[in-house]
């Protein structure tokens, strides 16, 4: 059974109408923080570094130096996963052969590196840039906004789309992505304590 964080937060819906996806999601920031923050890394002004996975500020298609639980990351200076596959794919190589010197925990921490390193690099490896630009939809202020993202997931996982570079993207209307956290809302007995607000109002139109 899932436990979920008792957080009040926002619950959006942005909308991209050139690609024609929606993205459902989460904030206990500003939606509006977390739309340019999207933006950022759909349209190429963050990357995504081959080695942690870390998105950070496109430097030419390059990664900057970084550093990752106090240690600097081998992906720093190099070309980001949307450029080139080459670095991760050589360091998942040099995972595998310490494979055999490893023992329990320790091992299976590897391994499970190993598979959600091969993960992002089948996910960017015939990267295309996404087309369009992310705009806010809808946001429902309400309690138990985690409960309430996680669920609206479930509605909508037959949507899915499995090639976006980021998660939470769905190939489904505004109107199903709304109806889907609606439903939860409902079902969780949130739905008349919700606020919801809609772009003009978000946006200070």
């Amino acid at each position: 059974m899932t436990e979920f964080r008792y957080m009040h937060g926002a619950v959006y819906i942005f909308e991209n109408l050139k690609a024609q996806r929606v993205k459902v999601g989460m904030t206990i920031n500003d939606p509006v923080e977390r739309l340019n923050d999207v933006n950022d890394m759909w349209l190429g002004r963050k990357v995504t570094c081959q080695i942690c996975g870390g998105r950070l500020l496109n430097t030419r298609g390059h990664v900057p130096p970084h550093v990752v639980s106090g240690i600097s990351c081998p992906g720093g200076r190099a070309l980001s996963l949307e450029k080139d596959t080459a670095l991760a794919e050589s360091y998942i190589e040099d995972m595998k052969n310490r494979l055999s010197e490893l023992f329990g925990s320790e091992k299976g921490s590897v391994v499970k590196k190993i598979k959600t390193l091969e993960r992002r690099i089948e996910l960017y490896r015939d990267y295309e840039r996404p087309l369009g630009e992310w705009q806010i939809n809808t946001v429902f202020y309400t309690e138990c906004a985690e409960q309430v993202e996680l669920l609206s997931h479930k509605i909508l996982k037959g949507c899915i789309d499995k090639q976006a570079p980021f998660g939470e993207v769905f190939c489904c209307s505004v109107s199903e992505a709304t109806k889907a956290v609606e439903t939860v809302l409902n079902q969780l007995g949130l739905l008349h304590s919700a606020k919801k607000q809609t772009c003009k109002a978000l946006m200070g139109a």
